[in-house]
């Protein structure tokens, strides 16, 4: 091989290492993007899981109290009806009244639609499961962080070794992070391991 075309082929190899670093910073650059854009979806899922967790010992915090209430009303209810039934008419009626509305209380506290501790327990049940799933989620958009992070390393890699294998790679890694990130926004479940 002569002098001439060995210096050719060095330059076609240099051209062609310039132009793998090249697509390896351009790769960089839209890797650096995404993991941007996933790791604010995941601050985003954090907040919410810790939103919902307030939420929902919050609820169960009502929920208790409400309970405290009934058991008082029950304990009301039960000395009265230890306590000697007055001869007078219209004590007779304030002790009558008094055990119908502890009864009334109980019930209330029970069953309200609204406010009762059925309707609380059901809420703060549907809160926990919203902070489930969205902690999923959270899992999910940190595992998609990571593989971008680990094409991001890959691609300044082979940027600095010239290597295609490692370009590779990074790209696979990439799309397995686009694809994590989808799942975790879809179906958590299915990105969160």
């Amino acid at each position: 091989m002569s002098t001439h075309e060995t210096l050719e082929h060095q330059e076609h190899a240099q051209h062609a290492a310039g132009h793998g670093s090249k697509n390896a910073a351009l790769l960089i650059a839209v890797l650096a993007a995404l993991l941007a854009l996933v790791e604010v979806q995941a601050k985003h899922a954090e907040i919410q899981v810790e939103e919902d967790s307030v939420s929902a010992a919050d609820t169960w915090s009502q929920y208790q109290g409400k309970s405290i209430r009934q058991a008082i009303a029950h304990d009301l209810q039960r000395l009265i009806t230890t306590l000697d039934i007055p001869t007078a008419p219209d004590r007779l009626a304030v002790r009558q009244d008094l055990e119908k509305s502890l009864a009334d209380d109980q019930q209330r506290y029970e069953k309200d639609p609204k406010d009762g501790k059925q309707a609380i327990a059901r809420r703060a049940r549907e809160l926990e499961s919203a902070r489930d799933e969205t902690l999923e989620r959270a899992h999910g958009f940190d595992n998609a962080s990571a593989s971008l992070e680990l094409g991001i390393v890959l691609a300044t890699a082979s940027a600095i070794t010239a290597s295609k294998m490692l370009i590779r790679l990074a790209l696979g890694l990439g799309v397995a992070g686009v694809a994590l990130a989808i799942c975790a926004h879809i179906a958590p479940a299915l990105a969160a391991f």
